[in-house]
């Protein structure tokens, strides 16, 4: 039997985030607490521990992810070369020149995240070059795509202890798009470590369809999508709960790819399509029933901490759940 789910939000350690905490008039274990929440989904995204542990809140921990990553485990130097014409740029994108360095670099990460005793990973299963970003042109299927992926995640898995479930997350690109229950199958089929489920990015995976213009409509579409996945629909274990709609900039925007373009560009680009919006729609509590996950992680985009807060509480409500201080929600 299943624990009672647990809500929680999504975490950057970047410079001046405390600051911005405190702004609210509350320490992060305050905000937390004033949401109802359970704790945090902390973002660990470097090789090295914070110097300041987040146990106490960290529920979960994100670990780092390269959106563009085969051409590096392939040793496709044509490919790098192209993208990254000098070392020092392979090194800035990699943090490393070669691939067994990338390699120990995700095993350094992976002990970063472990020293946050979370119960849970989230891993990425997507891959998109810098120019397919823009073009969606995309060069490799998702079969081969969560092919290669398993393969790097079965090189590193040993850094993780049995007892820590790995959640794979799903994107729009080629990978775990979870709109093939073939795919998803095959690349379960292939993870050597046990302890694995599925991290359902419902933004994400409504960035799959573009036709989508209402939450509801998004929301019915997910649940379809969950139902085509037969028993593997109870790899789900977790929701990264989010909206997007924004098929009418994807059906619009200029598929062309400027390599004079710069990271906050296309930032900026990749943001229009991932929206991270709340739920308002109150419909939201149908795919809560459907997949009865042991997690959701409000991941939100936010401006600053009280508007975070409110977009959270927007999508508590629709969920059911109200702030405490307010009446038990369904």
């Amino acid at each position: 039997m299943r624990r009672k789910v647990k809500h929680l939000f999504n975490y950057c350690v970047v410079p001046g985030q405390e600051k911005a905490v405190l702004k609210t008039g509350k320490t992060l274990e305050q905000f937390v607490a004033g949401l109802g929440l359970d704790g945090i989904e902390l973002m660990v995204y470097r090789n090295v521990p914070y110097f300041e542990s987040f146990e106490h809140l960290a529920v979960g921990v994100h670990l780092n992810y390269w959106p563009m990553w085969l051409a590096m485990y392939r040793n496709d130097k044509k490919t790098l070369q192209r993208f990254f014409p000098s070392k020092e740029a392979l090194q800035e994108y990699y943090g490393t020149t070669y691939c067994m360095g990338w390699l120990r670099s995700i095993r350094a990460n992976i002990k970063s995240a472990l020293v946050e005793k979370p119960e849970y990973l989230v891993w990425h299963i997507a891959e998109c070059t810098l120019e397919e970003v823009f073009t969606f042109e995309f060069k490799h299927s998702d079969l081969e795509i969560v092919t290669a992926a398993a393969a790097v995640f079965n090189r590193v898995a040993d850094e993780i202890p049995e007892d820590v479930l790995v959640l794979f997350e799903n994107l729009w690109w080629p990978g775990l798009r979870l709109t093939d229950p073939a795919v998803v199958r095959a690349f379960f089929e292939k993870i050597t470590h046990k302890n694995v489920g599925i991290m359902l990015d419902t933004g994400h995976l409504m960035n799959t369809d573009p036709s989508l213009q209402l939450e509801r409509d998004g929301i019915e579409y997910i649940l379809k999508i969950v139902k085509a996945l037969g028993q593997d629909r109870k790899l789900i274990r977790g929701l990264h709960l989010n909206c997007s709609l924004s098929g009418e900039y994807v059906k619009t925007f200029k598929r062309v790819y400027d390599d004079k373009c710069s990271n906050i560009e296309r930032m900026k680009h990749v943001i229009k399509i991932d929206q991270h919006r709340p739920f308002s729609d109150t419909a939201v509590q149908k795919l809560l029933r459907a997949i009865s996950p042991d997690y959701v992680v409000h991941e939100l985009a936010y401006n600053d901490f009280n508007d975070f807060e409110q977009s959270i509480a927007l999508q508590l409500a629709a969920c059911g759940k109200v702030v405490p201080g307010g009446d038990e929600g369904g």
